[in-house]
């Protein structure tokens, strides 16, 4: 008797080509009914392909998410690092505008006096840093929902 290994991959194609049926020319039906009459169910290995899919998909669309918060992150912080406020007297100007420009009515004139009577010019520096701080972030949250 031959040693099997002495035989080639053209030989046992041709061997399992005639022994097998083509499954190639079999439609999708008969071969769910061959599975089925040698009772093999696919129903669990179907499922888990599906739920293998979704997770490849989230994790797609996750990384994505990620890769986006990243480039907002790193704009922000150029923005945020890019702030300083000015000094002397030109603060109290600067907040002072500030002030009549965003509030109104007696909103404005409680600001307006709190600034004549604030403390000192490295204390106004601050607050003027942190607000455009404030107003980075929220041009950023305005940029994100768009």
């Amino acid at each position: 008797m031959k040693n099997i290994n002495d035989f080639d991959d053209r030989v046992w194609g041709r061997f399992f080509d005639f022994v097998f049926t083509d499954e190639r020319n079999l439609t999708r039906v008969q071969v769910q009914a061959e599975l089925r009459q040698q009772g093999i169910d696919l129903r669990d290995a179907q499922a888990k392909l599906a739920s293998a899919l979704r997770h490849a998909r989230e994790t797609q669309e996750a990384r994505a998410t990620l890769e986006h918060a990243k480039q907002r992150r790193i704009c922000l912080l150029e923005r945020l690092t890019g702030i300083q406020a000015p000094s002397g007297p030109a603060i109290r100007a600067t907040l002072k505008k500030m002030v009549s420009e965003r509030l109104s009515g007696p909103q404005q004139a409680v600001y307006a006096r709190k600034l004549e009577s604030a403390a000192s010019d490295e204390d106004l520096k601050s607050l003027l840093e942190d607000i455009s701080r404030l107003d980075a972030f929220a041009e950023d949250s305005e940029d994100g929902e768009s």
